[in-house]
């Protein structure tokens, strides 16, 4: 193929030498930008320039144009980075240029940025179709303007040399390059063992084939991106361990900068930079969040892809970038205690399949300390459909509007409350349920790392936000309902620090997304209600000595382990909390706690069933509800159905 195929606009092409007198010839900076050297009235030095706040220099000679050889190869349509601007690499001149397929997509075009057009946006679909030209072939001429990729589904073109305050991205590559010259490509490599496999937003043959030509052909925040989170496994690398580690705070700064610099035109590789830096331990941001969120619906990836006009490589990547859009905000919204940016409604998400990721198990690595491709993909299926469970949950019990919930538990009382969260917790039995061996927690492979913690961490939150919407309504709960209730949601703290303590070094070192630290603060509020809500001593000292130990527990586990090292400063207000004085006395005196029996599973791990009551086979007329057994309310679900290790 031939070197590229954007030359058939003019701003593609080499400048023609212009006349060496200073006025009239482009200082050195907007030479090598190949752009307009265009000074306001008064000043001395140039626009760009000045926004960088370097002077106006005129030392560089006119270069002649020269045609380029045809038979360099072409840029596959999935190894270009649409955030890296034509200008920046060889282009041919007009009689050598051939059509690239990467005009075509919309998020990674190397010249054109594409942003939806909404249904209630000012370019009104008819009124477009008569005024303007629309592309619906997906070539995208250069005089194109609005490009149509399904029936009602259109696309504002905007050149990259259009937008404000371009950033100099040779010398953003340059700069991020150099702080960790010479061990970038040890980095990429280490990525792809570790992160990658289990968060599945990039792809790995492309960036390979991209990075074997240069780094100069990726989007700076991207490559800093990478880099900055393979530097956490830096030791598992034997070419990068006897060296010191680059200045991550520094590659930081820039990552962050270069972010900032690409908002104003939309790609898919902002989106997967903002993503990833999302996922540094300590690095989680709401108002991150809300931009990269903001970023993907510019993009349109809160549409359903499936039948427009683009590449199929591309339509499977904007799904995968869909899902984690979706499930970065909702995560976030829960451990925030934020409103969601996304309304289920207006993102049409379809279920993701295995035939949407690009690599399969034939891709492992098999060096030591690297992760597994097969389950990464069926973990980050399966995360999908737990977020979605999630969600129901926290709009239903969190959400602004909490009318219907209080006129329940008013009339009906914590059995009207058990009754709505029944079809919650009927869901999440199923989905445990679904879960296939190989996300199991025992499933580890000699000198892998296992990443499923972070799919089961986030199994024991959702399981704890009912539970703690649960606690909190039990005032006026009659004393056998209040007291098996309340053994319920002491067993699912114990599961959850359980799980906790039972993670073995190939889990802690595996890769944790961004709610994994304040999910561990989450169990530890939650141990706090409890507590703060005991109805005796005894039971408040029980659970003052279990927030110790899991306190404990991850003390001795942090050295190392980022998310764990962020989750003791995210409990760090929680600290100051006084658990050695006398709680409150529940209203409900005299309650006792029933004894809770210990279960030992096959991995060893602490399954615990609710005594007393339910093991006595008691019952309770509901008959208000329209049920007469507990079990039927689904507390039945709560004391026994995850019981099996999973």
């Amino acid at each position: 193929m031939d070197a590229s195929s954007d030359a058939s606009s003019p701003t593609n092409l080499d400048p023609v030498p212009r006349p060496s007198s200073r006025p009239e010839r482009p200082c050195d900076t907007c030479r090598k930008r190949k752009s307009k050297c265009a000074k306001a009235p008064g000043q001395e030095r140039c626009v760009l320039c000045t926004f960088h706040g370097r002077d106006c220099t005129y030392q560089d000679e006119p270069q002649l144009r020269r045609k380029r050889d045809a038979s360099v190869q072409q840029p596959s349509p999935e190894t270009v980075d649409g955030n890296t601007p034509s200008r920046k690499r060889p282009k041919p001149t007009v009689e050598h240029a051939t059509p690239s397929l990467l005009d075509r997509t919309l998020g990674l075009h190397q010249t054109t940025h594409f942003k939806y057009i909404g249904p209630s946006s000012p370019q009104q679909e008819k009124l477009v179709d008569i005024i303007h030209r629309v592309d619906t072939s997906g070539d995208c001429p250069a005089e194109t303007k609005f490009r149509r990729v399904s029936h009602h589904v259109t696309f504002l073109a905007k050149s990259d040399n259009d937008t404000p305050l371009s950033p100099d991205i040779d010398q953003d590559l340059e700069e991020i390059e150099s702080l960790v010259r010479p061990h970038g490509r040890c980095l990429v490599d280490l990525y792809f063992r570790t992160v990658h496999p289990s968060y599945p937003i990039l792809h790995k043959g492309v960036f390979f084939e991209k990075y074997e030509r240069s780094y100069t052909e990726f989007s700076p925040p991207l490559l800093a991106a990478v880099y900055l989170l393979a530097m956490d496994w830096w030791e598992f690398d034997r070419d990068l361990s006897p060296h010191a580690k680059p200045d991550a705070k520094a590659l930081s700064t820039w990552a962050t900068k270069a972010l900032m610099d690409v908002l104003h035109r939309p790609k898919l590789s902002s989106v997967q930079a903002g993503l990833l830096l999302l996922q540094r331990a300590g690095g989680d941001s709401w108002v991150l969040t809300s931009q990269v969120v903001s970023l993907g619906e510019e993009l349109g990836l809160h549409r359903d892809c499936s039948d427009w006009n683009i590449p199929d490589w591309e339509k499977g990547l904007r799904r995968r970038l869909s899902w984690v859009l979706f499930m970065q905000d909702k995560w976030g919204s829960l451990i925030h205690g934020r409103p969601s940016h996304i309304l289920p409604s207006n993102w049409r998400l379809p279920v993701l399949t295995l035939d949407d990721f690009p690599e399969s198990a034939a891709d492992d690595d098999d060096k030591e300390g690297s992760s597994e491709v097969e389950k990464g993909r069926l973990l980050f299926i399966h995360l999908t459909r737990l977020t979605m469970i999630m969600t129901q949950a926290l709009e239903s019990l969190y959400g602004p509007d909490d009318t219907r919930i209080q006129e329940t538990v008013r009339s009906a009382g914590v059995q009207g409350l058990l009754e709505l969260v029944k079809p919650l917790v009927v869901q999440l039995k199923e989905w445990a349920r679904s879960l296939p061996p190989q996300l199991r927690m025992s499933d580890v492979k000699t000198r892998k790392l296992c990443s499923s913690g972070y799919l089961h961490l986030s199994y024991f939150v959702t399981e704890i936000i009912i539970h703690r919407h649960i606690i909190g309504n039990l005032d006026a709960a009659p004393s056998p309902l209040l007291a098996l209730c309340r053994d319920a949601g002491r067993a699912r703290l114990e599961r959850a620090i359980a799980f906790v303590d039972a993670l073995k070094p190939e889990h802690l070192q595996a890769f944790w997304w961004f709610a994994a630290p304040k999910s561990l603060a989450y169990i530890r509020t939650y141990g706090g209600l409890l507590w703060a809500t005991s109805a005796t001593q005894e039971e408040a000292e029980f659970y003052q000595k279990k927030l110790g130990d899991f306190r404990w527990g991850l003390k001795v586990r942090a050295k190392g382990v980022g998310f764990v090292t962020a989750a003791l400063k995210e409990m760090e207000s929680l600290s100051e909390i006084d658990m050695s004085r006398s709680v409150v006395v529940s209203a409900v005196a005299g309650h006792e706690m029933m004894p809770l029996q210990s279960n030992q599973d096959g991995d060893g791990v602490g399954a615990f069933h609710a005594g007393g009551l339910e093991s006595q086979g008691f019952q309770l007329d509901l008959s208000g509800a329209g049920l007469t057994e507990l079990s039927e309310c689904g507390v039945d679900y709560f004391s026994s159905a995850m019981t099996e290790e999973f």
